[in-house]
């Protein structure tokens, strides 16, 4: 061959491997399109990797992980372990996608996600199953169904509100207002506010654009992925690189934020549609304390009740789900790039030395796409993952490190 020739082909192979790389990264963001492109890029090598059998290698199927007598075992998800099974599958073989959970008690936990979905890893662990984790489904392989679910605590689908698909074109995050006597449930769909009675029957009202100015009224905007309420019923918004603020009637009053990655700005990728800016949201209203999970730019960034800015907590990669505790005093921080969870306090924004666990992988307690976790009266866990696409629940260890237990959240 050439010399020429073969440069070019060296060259050629590089540039599909970066490619490949490259559009690996970008799925972190846009799933759906990174996926099919990795998708792309593996038909691109033209390699067939099988996973191994359970004969060749039992590990890639071995699904305990605990130390027996204190022997043994790993802290594959820290001070918990994970409650296999649950939730029981619909059909053998399919999940359930579970972007965030509110549990209302353990014995009523609401789910939403973004539909039902055949089971694509077979193995747990080793090069084989991680792999294969940014495979597409065929179309026949996802359905748009069970996007929001009522799980009992042993993991049964007592209820699926399929009627309200037509108005959820995505979801993002569940929750009940916990200043409303009526405890309605509300859900972020990336563009608008779906309010649902408490039991979920009812359709009491959605917000989107229309409900807001609009710089260019022929392109309305409002991205919508998280959410939180302030004690005096006032409602925020997140997404974009904007916070919006609603009163407790749901009428707007004001907004702030704008693209950048200085002190106060948020960064986007793009227009700053769904997925590509600010993500998750939390309000202390006793200490007049907004933080903000600014994702693109890999910080938290802190604001009063009106927006002026405060504080930033640099250097976490990729920060997913933001969650105060109880009393305030510190703020629960999941990473959907590191898959690990940890403290911090909340008035300085310092690290909580030894609070920090996670594991990336799709065995159960692995975590894979850490988008949301919650905590229940009994101190289990629940974690929702966008890209493994389930939800699971890790239940306290009793050798597990207390420093490591989530607790209670506001």
């Amino acid at each position: 061959m050439p010399a020429h020739n073969e440069s070019k082909s060296k060259v050629k192979a590089l540039l599909l491997v970066g490619l490949g790389s490259t559009l690996i990264a970008v799925g972190a963001w846009f799933p759906g399109r990174g996926a099919q492109a990795v998708a792309v890029s593996q038909e691109s090598s033209q390699a067939v990797h099988e996973p191994p059998s359970r004969e060749v290698n039992p590990s890639t199927i071995h699904d305990v992980y605990t130390p027996v007598d204190g022997k043994g075992g790993e802290e594959v998800s820290g001070p918990y372990e994970a409650v296999k099974g649950w939730p029981k599958p619909l059909v053998e073989g399919w999940s359930v996608n579970a972007e965030t959970i509110y549990a209302e008690s353990p014995d009523r936990i609401i789910a939403v996600g973004r539909g039902f979905h055949k089971n694509a890893w077979p193995t747990y662990w080793g090069p084989a199953a991680f792999r294969g984790l940014g495979r597409t489904l065929a179309p026949e392989d996802q359905k748009r169904e069970h996007m929001v679910v009522v799980y009992d605590r042993n993991g049964n689908m007592v209820e699926s509100w399929d009627q309200w698909i037509p108005i959820l074109p995505d979801v993002q995050l569940v929750e009940e207002n916990p200043y409303d006597p009526e405890h309605h449930i509300w859900i972020a769909t990336d563009v608008s506010l779906v309010e649902l009675t408490h039991d979920g029957k009812t359709h009491v009202k959605t917000i989107d654009a229309k409900d807001l100015p609009q710089a260019n009224p022929q392109k309305p905007r409002f991205v919508v992925e998280h959410f939180a309420w302030a004690s005096n019923g006032d409602l925020y918004a997140s997404g974009g690189y904007q916070v919006t603020k609603f009163s407790k009637d749901g009428k707007y009053l004001s907004s702030f934020g704008e693209p950048g990655n200085g002190p106060g700005q948020f960064g986007i990728m793009g227009q700053g549609l769904a997925g590509a800016g600010i993500h998750g949201i939390a309000i202390d209203s006793a200490r007049n304390r907004l933080y903000i999970d600014d994702r693109v730019n890999s910080r938290i960034e802190v604001f009063d009740l009106n927006g002026k800015y405060l504080d930033q907590w640099p250097n976490i990669p990729g920060p997913y789900c933001i969650r105060l505790t109880k009393d305030g005093r510190y703020l629960w921080v999941s990473d959907g790039y590191t898959q690990k969870v940890m403290k911090y306090d909340a008035l300085t924004g310092k690290l909580i030395p030894g609070s920090t666990w996670g594991t990336m992988g799709i065995a159960p307690g692995a975590i894979w796409g850490f988008h949301f976790f919650t905590t229940d009266s009994e101190g289990n866990l629940y974690v929702g993952e966008d890209m493994g696409w389930r939800i699971q629940k890790m239940v306290p260890r009793k050798d597990g490190s207390p420093i490591q237990l989530i607790g209670p959240l506001m």
